[in-house]
């Protein structure tokens, strides 16, 4: 069952940013491949909440007229910022665990 947006065309669906691992180039070229996506992820979050922001804007001023609209782009955004916050957590958990190992 397919339900359209209440304007002319449909939402376009939620895609969450990915980290890809990249090739199987060694230590340092994984590395520097997962720090690339991470940074790409990043650029993608911001992207969102940018336009969560212009669509807030957009309402406030009345400019926007679907507030539809400025629901998904803020529950996007949202997602968005808490994948983001997911992975820093985890990534800091790794770390302090690494750093709690006895050599």
């Amino acid at each position: 069952m397919s339900v359209l947006g209440v304007g002319a065309a449909a939402a376009t669906p939620f895609v969450p940013p990915t980290i890809s691992a990249g090739g199987a180039g060694g230590a340092g070229g994984a590395g520097k491949a997962g720090a690339s996506g991470f940074a790409k992820s990043l650029e993608s979050v911001s992207s969102l909440t940018n336009q969560a922001d212009a669509a807030a804007q957009g309402v406030a001023t009345g400019g926007l007229q679907d507030i539809h609209q400025f629901t998904t782009a803020a529950a996007k955004a949202q997602l968005g910022v808490e994948l983001t916050v997911s992975l820093r957590n985890r990534a800091v958990e790794a770390y302090q665990e690494i750093m709690r190992m006895q050599v």
